[in-house]
């Protein structure tokens, strides 16, 4: 309902299904971690889409541990990715030291565990290895052209593979943060417009019209 444009605030999960302050209540008076990590996991996915990284890493902050006590599940890959997508944008905005050593190395940690993971399958996964580094490259990026080249090619084949797997979110957010890229650190204006129409074609087509 948020990325269709039907939530007053589409960094939160309002609205006519649900709020995000009861969901919160009733699975702590049921003890239901299950339903609080979907959640949180669902929440920090709206608020990095809408560019609410302070919110969305609250968020993941809060359910960094799920995927080592519940290693199996399926979601742990889907929670690893936009931890290290929302470590990396923190990254960038951060301003001391310290913190944006923190962040850094929380996201090469997630490009660590997708590296494992596409090897085993490359289909779900190798899109996303992609994406992360190059969010990696494009930090490095501020100083040195090599990995401005690097961070471009790796945001080109991020976008490529998902669209070659079917991926067509992944793919609009590879454009997006190309697109960002080019606008933050490369002050490239006629890239940045040309991956900006392009995922918003790509959301369009998703159906997340919000975004759009």
């Amino acid at each position: 309902l948020n990325l269709a444009g039907h939530s007053p605030d589409p960094t939160r999960l309002n609205g006519r299904a649900m709020h995000e302050d009861d969901l919160l209540r009733r699975s702590a008076e049921k003890n239901n971690p299950i339903s609080e990590y979907y959640f949180r996991m669902s929440a920090a996915f709206v608020a990095y889409l809408f560019r609410d990284y302070d919110r969305a890493a609250e968020h993941c902050d809060s359910i960094e541990d799920f995927g080592t006590r519940f290693p199996a599940a399926y979601s742990s890959s889907v929670q690893a990715f936009y931890d290290g997508l929302v470590s990396f944008a923190m990254a960038r905005k951060s301003a001391g030291e310290k913190r944006r050593r923190y962040w850094k190395e929380r996201g090469r940690r997630a490009i660590q565990k997708f590296q494992r993971w596409s090897k085993d399958c490359p289909r779900n996964n190798a899109h996303k290895v992609l994406l992360l580094k190059a969010e990696n490259f494009a930090l490095k990026g501020r100083k040195s052209r090599k990995y401005r080249r690097r961070a471009a090619a790796a945001f080109r084949a991020s976008a490529a593979t998902a669209k070659e797997n079917g991926f067509v979110n992944d793919e609009a957010i590879a454009h997006e943060r190309a697109a960002l890229f080019y606008q933050e650190i490369v002050g490239d204006n006629l890239l940045y417009k040309e991956h900006l129409y392009l995922s918003l074609s790509l959301y369009r087509a998703w159906g997340a019209t919000a975004k759009v």
